[in-house]
């Protein structure tokens, strides 16, 4: 009896032995074949043997189970990585949808499947000061040699953070303040472009470097969780940066550096349902960055001014959001002529379900007020599905009508999903 007993203790501290290994099979292998030699042996029975073959493999097991939540407990925590690494994420956005234009007249029509956006990115926090942001754009060239039907690469931000206090500073091929703040209080870029983006009056990233901050501290994790951190200044933030002008995919002509940026301030952070309101204005002021056409004027550059008025109000249910524009020239154009617009959109979660959401816009944009009946009017219906964090289907209706002759109106049906992450 007292044999047996040593015997036991024996296969058990060996087992435990092995087990104490990250080869957790091998450890397992060995202790069966010590059984099987002692049962040669006549050291020990058959019973005896299947008894003890039984608890190696149980104790195997365990073994494997807990190295491997430990494993798992390790990558989790990036452990496993070099320290500059562990705050590196990857991600994409993918835009995608199936579109059906009627223009009037006899115009040109569509009736296509299109990607509108194809991003990975690279980014993250490699301490407590520094971060970087890699986005590559995956895009439908318009150049004239391929007439549009070939998809090209390109970089679409490629910047460094740099965090000191309650700032955050962009060096680089950065966002520009407008657009960044359009995509912040909007979710609905997939459907179509921001409004300064969509009449070429500036563009959604450029050369150059921004700061920025908030004032008053930031507001509560309730808060952010629907309506995002970027621009969650409890009083007031502010955005302000310097750029080429250009955009991202357009080369510099000038040494003029366009100055500006965005200031907003939220009048009622303590009331709940007033918390998400935020009045705020956009300026950007600078010369364009292509001559004048005009007659004596070539050798000069048109200036520029941006003036974007703008009210947001973010809720758990809804969201509105309405800008007012007025200004002269673009940050391309050839002209200096002055411009003007508007727009209204939002969108309501439907009771009962709330993961489905009704959206709509409606926006004006006259590109010289010195003239007539050259305005653009537009308005988009649409309804979302919040299928999951990462997933939305959509499906929209827009009618674009145009004062002037020579673009013809059309009315567009688009099927279409974002996928972020």
């Amino acid at each position: 009896m007292r044999r047996k007993i040593c015997l036991w203790l024996m296969i058990f501290g060996f087992l435990g032995f092995l087990g104490g290994w990250p080869p957790v099979q091998a450890g397992e292998i060995d202790a069966l074949h010590l059984i099987n030699l002692l049962k040669q042996k006549g050291i020990l029975s058959q019973e005896e043997a299947d008894g003890l073959m039984n608890e190696a493999r149980k104790q195997a097991k365990a073994e494997k189970e807990v190295l491997q939540e430990e494993i798992k407990a390790v990558g989790q925590k990036g452990d496993f990585l070099p320290g500059y690494l562990k705050g590196v994420k990857f991600g994409t956005t993918i835009f995608a949808e199936w579109n059906l234009r009627s223009t009037a007249d006899g115009g040109p029509s569509t009736n296509q499947f299109l990607l509108n956006r194809g991003y990975l990115t690279l980014a993250g926090k490699l301490n407590d000061w520094l971060g970087f942001n890699l986005t590559s754009d995956l895009f439908t060239s318009r150049d004239a040699d391929d007439k549009g039907n070939g998809l090209e690469l390109r970089m679409k931000y490629a910047y460094v953070d740099l965090y000191f206090g309650s700032t955050v500073t962009e060096l680089g091929l950065t966002h520009t303040p407008s657009d960044q703040y359009d995509s912040y209080v909007w979710p609905y870029r997939v459907q179509g472009k921001h409004f300064l983006d969509e009449f070429g009056i500036q563009a959604s990233a450029d050369f150059g470097a921004n700061i920025r901050g908030t004032l008053g501290g930031k507001m509560d994790d309730g808060f952010t969780k629907y309506a995002g951190k970027t621009y969650a200044g409890k009083w007031a933030g502010y955005q302000i940066g310097v750029y080429n002008g250009a955009g991202y995919s357009n080369s510099e002509n000038n040494t003029n550096k366009p100055f500006g940026g965005l200031v907003y301030f939220r009048p009622a952070p303590g009331v709940e349902v007033l918390k998400g309101l935020v009045l705020s204005y956009y300026g950007m002021f600078g010369q364009s960055n292509n001559n004048f056409t005009a007659k004596g004027k070539t050798n000069d550059f048109p200036d520029t001014q941006i003036n974007l008025a703008q009210l947001a109000w973010q809720h758990p249910w809804f969201t509105l959001y309405g800008q007012y524009y007025w200004g002269k020239g673009t940050l391309t154009s050839t002209e200096d002529n002055s411009r003007s617009g508007w727009l209204v959109e939002g969108f309501v979660r439907l009771p009962k379900v709330e993961k489905l959401r009704a959206f709509g816009r409606y926006y004006n944009f006259d590109p010289n007020t010195d003239v007539s009946n050259n305005a653009t009017t537009t308005y988009v219906l649409g309804l979302s599905y919040d299928w999951s964090k990462e997933f939305m289907p959509f499906a929209a209706y827009q009618h674009n009508d145009f004062e002037s002759q020579t673009t013809k109106d059309f009315d567009q049906f688009q099927l279409g999903f974002q996928l972020k992450f």
